[in-house]
């Protein structure tokens, strides 16, 4: 057998729910997910990985659904984040039909998992027209700070962002919360209040219905949508032979130095496929 190459899921078999909401005063905009579900898919999907890591590969994902929220998962939305902290890269990878993937690159070393300096790139893409790329040099603080300093920079939105998950059971979500166009200021300051009680919430109490109460101050708000999304991904052979066939000769050679078949793992689930050098038809060009 030659070297093995990687490439870029376990299904589950619940969602994760994505609630885009309204309150019932009309203030307020939020989406509240609960990201558990994905939790069994990232494990299954990344067993290399510790706990830690694919918890903060569950929250980089529930950055990405809370983002595609914003315009009701009406687009594919891609996140890349590149770190020097223990986390070098992260992808979250997200389509509008309910399926997200992702990836983590974890270095050697201790210290905090996302720091700077670093990127976040945020790409949006309906298929007709050229993508919206968002980039944004990784600001002091964790990834909700992120996602704040992101929209606010990028999409002119103020917002408050909250995500948690927890390594040692995998209970998981996210909040993102926007004001509307005059809201009182004591609306605001109830607000305030609500979102810094949240830290006394534990985390498998913060459900969308939950969350959706909690911000609205009593049940009544008002629900604009509703998503199911799963931890799948969209690998195949086919689409594997397709992006390995345009590698030039030496690629090639190099891919295939022992003469026999190789074994090319997907990053985002871990499938392999063996691919032998006839596979990918007349060797192309040099590049």
């Amino acid at each position: 057998m030659g070297s093995r190459y990687t490439w870029g899921m376990s299904e589950a078999d619940t969602p994760a729910l994505v609630v885009r909401a309204l309150t019932a005063d009309r203030h307020i905009r939020f989406s509240a997910l609960d990201a558990s579900p994905l939790w069994d898919g990232v494990r299954r999907g990344h067993p290399h990985l510790e706990a830690e890591a694919c918890a903060v590969l569950v929250e980089v994902l529930s950055s990405a659904l809370l983002l595609q929220a914003r315009n009701f998962f009406s687009e594919r939305l891609q996140i890349h984040l590149r770190s020097a902290g223990r986390a070098r890269a992260v992808v979250a990878d997200s389509w509008p039909d309910g399926d997200i993937r992702g990836v983590l690159d974890e270095g050697a070393g201790a210290g905090p998992w996302l720091q700077g300096p670093g990127l976040l790139q945020v790409t949006r893409s309906t298929g007709s027209d050229a993508p919206y790329v968002g980039t944004l040099e990784l600001v002091e603080g964790p990834l909700q700070a992120q996602l704040e300093a992101y929209l606010l920079q990028s999409e002119q939105v103020q917002a408050s962002v909250h995500l948690w998950c927890d390594p040692g059971t995998g209970e998981s979500g996210g909040l993102l919360v926007e004001l509307m166009p005059e809201c009182p200021p004591e609306r605001l300051r109830a607000l305030v209040e609500a979102l810094e009680g949240l830290d006394v919430v534990p985390f498998w109490e913060r459900t969308p219905e939950f969350l959706s109460s909690w911000i609205n101050q009593g049940p009544g708000a008002e629900v604009l949508n509703t998503t199911a999304m799963r931890y799948r991904c969209r690998c195949s052979r086919e689409s594997l032979l397709e992006a390995l066939a345009g590698f030039g000769r030496a690629k090639r050679h190099e891919m295939f130095k022992d003469g026999g078949p190789v074994q090319v793992r997907c990053d985002y689930c871990g499938k392999d496929y063996t691919i032998a050098p006839g596979d990918l038809g007349p060797e192309g060009e040099e590049p």
